[in-house]
C-alpha cells in the first residue's frame, strides 16, 4: 500500500469535490472518510483499482478524462456536474455508514485461483452500485439534476436490466460518464 500516493489522492480528491461548495457532500466525506480512503474499485486484481485507495483512484481518472473529452469535443456540460458525477459515481462502493461493501478475501483458494482480493459483505442490503450510491448520497442530502441522478443511475452500463431504458439517452453527462469509464477501465 503507497500511503502517500493515498494520501495525496485523497487531498485532491477534498479539494475537487470543495469546489461545488455542498456541505451535505462536505459531511458525507468527513463521515465516511476513512471508508472513501480504503475502499477499493474492485475485487480483483485483474481488475481496475483492487487496492486500497482505488476507489479514489478511479474517481479522480474518472473525473479527469470526463473533463477532457467535455473540453476536446466542446459539449459545454457544466464543470460541477461533471465534477459532482465524476467524483461520485460509485460512492456506494463503501457501503454504508456502519457496514464496508468489500471485506478483505479470507479464502486463499479465491485469492489464488481467483485472484479475488475481497469479497462481498453479505450483511449488507442487496441493492446495485448505482442504487446504493444514489441512496447514500440522497440519505445525505446531496441533490442531484435529473441529469446527474441519470448519469449515476446508469454508471455501471446500459447492458444491466435496470438501465436498458436509459440507452438510447441522449443526455450529454451520461455519455460523458459512459466514455470516461470506458477509456480509464480499458486503460488500466
Amino acid at each position: 500500500m503507497d500511503v502517500e500516493k493515498i494520501e495525496s489522492d485523497w487531498t485532491m480528491f477534498q479539494n475537487l469535490t470543495q469546489k461545488l461548495d455542498d456541505e451535505n457532500i462536505n459531511t458525507l466525506l468527513d463521515e465516511l472518510s476513512e471508508k472513501i480512503i480504503m475502499c477499493p474499485a474492485s475485487a480483483r486484481e485483474d481488475s481496475h483499482g483492487c487496492h486500497a485507495g482505488g476507489l479514489i483512484l478511479h474517481s479522480l481518472m474518472v473525473t479527469n478524462a470526463m473533463r477532457k473529452i467535455n473540453s476536446s469535443l466542446n459539449l459545454g456540460v457544466d464543470t460541477a456536474s461533471i465534477l459532482k458525477v465524476g467524483l461520485l459515481h460509485e460512492i456506494g462502493k463503501v457501503g454504508s455508514r456502519t457496514e464496508d461493501y468489500f471485506l478483505n478475501q479470507d479464502s486463499k483458494w479465491h485469492k489464488e485461483k481467483l485472484g479475488q482480493m475481497y469479497k462481498y459483505n453479505e450483511n449488507l442490503p442487496k441493492m446495485t452500485v448505482s442504487h446504493r450510491t444514489l441512496y447514500l448520497l440522497q440519505s445525505y442530502g446531496v441533490t442531484l439534476t435529473r441529469e446527474e441522478w441519470e448519469a449515476i443511475a446508469t454508471s455501471q452500463g446500459h447492458h444491466l436490466d435496470e438501465n436498458k431504458f436509459y440507452a438510447y439517452s441522449k443526455e450529454p453527462l451520461t455519455k460523458l460518464l459512459h466514455a470516461a469509464k470506458m477509456m480509464v477501465v480499458t486503460s488500466a
